[in-house]
């Protein structure tokens, strides 16, 4: 690194963090973002990196102007596409890798890396949190929040990261090669990014390729694709109790296949997430634990108190019996038929935000829950279309409107045990909203609102 000029291509967490990295091993570091300087240092300031950033870069390039002199190699953001006409006036041979390719080349800790649709954050902190309950270092690194850039030339040998890994993410990979590679799950997504479906589904194939020989590739008994991707790892499933799964629900626990001998590792209603696509990610996380050898019982203690995630399927408030379920990350169609998918409460469902190219039919699939959809947005309109012969459907102008709608529906029903209004809006967030953090944010103030009493940490 020393006396080399490298550029970072995107100023926002993952670029501040490649930054650090770089200047602290000795690199001359430009940071170039599209976006003019002041709104870039609005941007740090509004997502706390203003202390990370000046350590970051020697100089920036901002507003679109990018150098004349070329630099020795580029580490692009993932929200950075290759085929950004910046690189393509790039000297043929310059280096161009990723934050988590330039992360991992400075990490001796063993990597387990998971990728998938739907489910990767959550699974991603609770394969680390099972890690930590066996009394070993886990750190939760990645797409999910703390780059692996930010720490990873700190991590002993001895510790493990659980990295959540993004298609985008897998796109600029050269040596990256983890010890466990997983893919929890395929569906439609990203397709304003991607050219077609194949295309989103190869970004993740890379995974399987990459995966170290002497590691393992851990996939779901119901991923048809991922089942047929070569890798040179051995393969490892979970999910149904097919005879090929290793770990899978059995007569209402847990088990797993460890030495060739069956292990209930603990009943599934003693799991601290419940919904339907919590079984699943449970069972990816002990998966994952198996490869790693971690003790049983602190995997069956580590299942019974994982607080969970903000956002994602996360109970957030309740008014009696009726419960206000936040699962604003469900930015994608496949991961509200997953959310519904086996839910056993009635349902009030708000849906809508802005568009992925996807199709709203399979959501015609899980409704049988659903007593009534309140659709918000852009994609509103688009979704009531699809919804209507099936389900009431309302539209809100807003999410106050949307989460009082949804409540009175639910308390018509006048059911003893309530049932639930959930926020699952199958769009991303930025026709209404700065990002999806914002929109379940306010979810829960509109909840409270009618009085519903939060069970999250929550300031006006």
């Amino acid at each position: 690194m020393k006396g080399k000029t490298w550029w970072v291509v995107g100023l926002a967490r993952s670029g501040c963090a490649a930054g650090a990295l770089l200047r602290r091993h000795g690199a001359h570091v430009l940071g170039i973002d599209d976006n003019s300087e002041e709104m870039v240092r609005r941007r740090w300031k509004s997502e706390s990196l203003s202390n990370l950033a000046p350590r970051a870069f020697d100089e920036l390039a901002t507003g679109g102007v990018w150098p004349s002199h070329p630099p020795d190699a580029v580490v692009i953001s993932p929200g950075v596409s290759l085929n950004h006409p910046g690189l393509a006036q790039l000297p043929a041979g310059t280096p161009v890798i990723g934050e988590m390719e330039l992360g991992a080349a400075f990490c001796q800790a063993d990597l387990v890396a998971i990728t998938g649709t739907n489910g990767k954050s959550t699974t991603t902190e609770l394969v680390a949190h099972l890690i930590r309950r066996s009394g070993r270092r886990a750190e939760a690194l990645g797409n999910l929040g703390t780059p692996l850039c930010q720490i990873a030339d700190e991590l002993p040998d001895d510790a493990v990261v659980s990295l959540e890994v993004s298609s985008f993410q897998l796109e600029t990979v050269r040596d990256f090669s983890p010890l466990i590679g997983m893919v929890l799950n395929l569906a439609p997504d990203h397709l304003d990014r991607y050219p077609d479906l194949a295309s989103y589904y190869q970004s993740k194939q890379v995974l399987a390729r990459r995966t170290r020989s002497d590691g393992w590739f851990i996939t779901w008994t119901e991923c048809t694709e991922a089942l047929n991707w070569p890798t040179s790892a051995k393969k490892l499933l979970f999910g149904q109790d097919n005879g090929q799964a290793e770990v899978f629900y059995r007569d209402g626990s847990l088990c797993l296949t460890r030495d060739d001998r069956l292990v209930e590792l603990l009943p599934s209603e003693e799991l601290a997430l419940q919904t339907p696509p919590n079984l699943l990610n449970a069972l990816a996380a002990v998966a994952a634990g198996l490869t790693l050898n971690l003790d049983d019982q602190a995997m069956a203690e580590g299942l019974r108190d994982f607080p969970g995630l903000a956002h994602r399927q996360q109970w957030v408030a309740d008014l009696g019996p009726i419960r206000f379920i936040n699962d604003t990350k469900a930015t994608n169609v496949h991961a509200v038929c997953a959310a519904l998918q086996g839910y056993r409460r009635p349902v009030a469902l708000i849906v809508g935000g802005s568009g992925k190219g996807e199709s709203y039919e399979p959501l015609t699939q899980v409704l049988d829950s659903v007593v009534q959809v309140v659709t918000i947005g852009e994609e509103g309109p688009a979704i009531g279309l699809v919804l209507a012969d099936l389900v009431p459907v309302t539209s809100a102008d807003n999410m106050e409107e949307a989460v009082a709608t949804a409540t009175k529906k639910i308390e018509a029903l006048g059911h003893e045990n309530g049932g639930d209004v959930m926020l699952s809006p199958a769009c991303a967030s930025f026709d209404m909203f700065a990002n999806y953090r914002q929109r379940g944010e306010a979810f829960l103030k509109s909840a409270i609102r009618l009085g519903a009493q939060s069970k999250v940490n929550f300031h006006e």
